[in-house]
């Protein structure tokens, strides 16, 4: 195809468009491969098959077009809109697509006949492996399947994309926004997805292994069939709410709130020994005396609570949040507190009072003994009284931390520098 018959295709797309007189463009199979069409205007146009390899086509037009088993190999296509396209089989390896919008588009493989005259069709098998993609739109992109194992897909929109089985070993997420994204089965083994947005998103049969989430955002999230082995979660916002508990451990709480708020004659105090409450939000709820011994808390938000008296023995509480509870006359002995946040927390003594003689009391002190607290973050914390014996203190924040009269006997604190 010669230029001048191309720009009379272009000129009649254009004014099928804008619904003056002209056709709409079909360019399926053509060579079009190295020409220059900056801001070109290709919406619903057919361009099947078409090799557009090596051509300049930034901010270019493709809502809603036709480009299945389509060549953009090398291609410039920043600013790219592909909205609604139907891009199967669309070979993009090289491509720059840096803020190229994507939205619905559908990039699973597709098949495409070599020939009007030939009785087989070949699947493509698109591999968009080491694919760049930066600041892209791609909302509710349909990329079930794809290879996309080692690609750069940082800082874009995946809202709502469906990445059903994908292969994203490797690739790097990024500060992407992959929000109610559904990846079920897919393989992000040591991909970084240091601070993603998965809020609400499926993460059915996933594998994680070795992913670094540090700073990601996964709240509303199960991860009860995700295999996180060996994956980063430092500072990663992982919460469950309540109605996510198992009935027998809500009809607990439940029963411990009546408990405390009966002052003891109506309920249970709540017996949560063992039980798994990882990454769940409990924040601001009255837990005092209940007994989370050898509990699995990781991630919990329990920030602003009331422990008071609690039963922390062995329970494993690293990376939670802890922040403003009181804790005052806890058992936290052999606790794993490690990367914790207990910034202003109070781990001071309780004050229990003789229900015979209210006269009479006596001060129960927190008891951290043994306890690991490597990494926590105590700034403000209050330690009054508190038993740090053999307690792991290295690399803790002890910032402005009242120790006033507690037990350091053994306790291993970072020497000074």
């Amino acid at each position: 195809m010669d230029r001048a018959e191309l720009s009379k295709i272009l000129d009649d797309h254009r004014g099928w468009l804008d619904r003056r007189a002209g056709a709409r463009a079909n360019l399926a199979m053509q060579d079009l491969s190295g020409l220059e069409l900056p801001g070109v205007r290709l919406s619903k146009a057919t361009l099947t098959g078409a090799d557009l390899s090596d051509c300049v086509l930034t901010a270019a037009k493709f809502e809603e077009a036709d480009l299945f088993g389509a060549n953009l190999q090398r291609s410039d296509l920043s600013a790219a809109d592909f909205d609604g396209a139907d891009m199967r089989g669309v070979m993009l390896r090289g491509a720059n697509l840096f803020r190229a919008k994507l939205s619905n588009v559908d990039l699973r493989d597709g098949t495409l006949m070599v020939s009007e005259t030939s009785d087989d069709a070949v699947v493509s098998h698109v591999d968009y492996s080491g694919l760049e993609l930066d600041q892209a739109e791609l909302k509710c992109a349909d990329l079930s399947g794809a290879r996309l194992a080692n690609s750069m897909i940082t800082q874009s929109d995946l809202t709502g994309a469906i990445l059903r089985n994908c292969d994203l070993t490797g690739a790097n997420l990024s500060q992407s926004n992959l929000s109610q994204v559904d990846l079920t089965g897919a393989d992000l083994s040591g991909a970084n997805l240091w601070g993603v947005d998965l809020r609400g998103a499926n993460l059915s049969g996933v594998t994680m292994a070795e992913a670094n989430l540090e700073n990601a955002n996964l709240t509303g999230v199960s991860l009860d069939d995700v295999d996180l082995d060996g994956a980063n979660m430092r500072n990663a916002v992982v919460q469950r709410n309540r109605d996510s508990l198992p009935q027998t451990i809500r009809e607990i709480l439940d029963g411990h709130r009546q408990w405390v708020e009966s002052d003891g004659t109506a309920g249970a105090c709540a017996n949560l020994s063992g039980a798994d409450l990882s990454y769940v939000d409990l924040s601001g709820t009255d837990l005092s005396a209940a007994n989370f011994s050898k509990a699995e808390l990781t991630g919990a938000d329990l920030s602003h609570c009331r422990l008071v008296l609690a039963n922390l023995s062995g329970a494993d509480l690293k990376r939670s949040n802890l922040n403003s509870a009181d804790l005052s006359g806890a058992n936290l002995i052999r606790a794993d507190i490690s990367d914790a946040t207990m910034r202003s927390v109070n781990l001071g003594p309780a004050i229990i009072f003789d229900p015979k003689d209210a006269s009479r009391q006596r001060s129960w002190p927190t008891s951290l003994s043994y306890a690991r607290l490597n990494g926590t973050d105590l700034a403000g914390a209050t330690l009054f009284s508190a038993n740090l014996e053999h307690a792991n203190l290295h690399g803790a924040n002890l910032h402005d931390v009242d120790l006033t009269d507690a037990k350091m006997d053994s306790a291993h604190l970072d020497r000074p520098k």
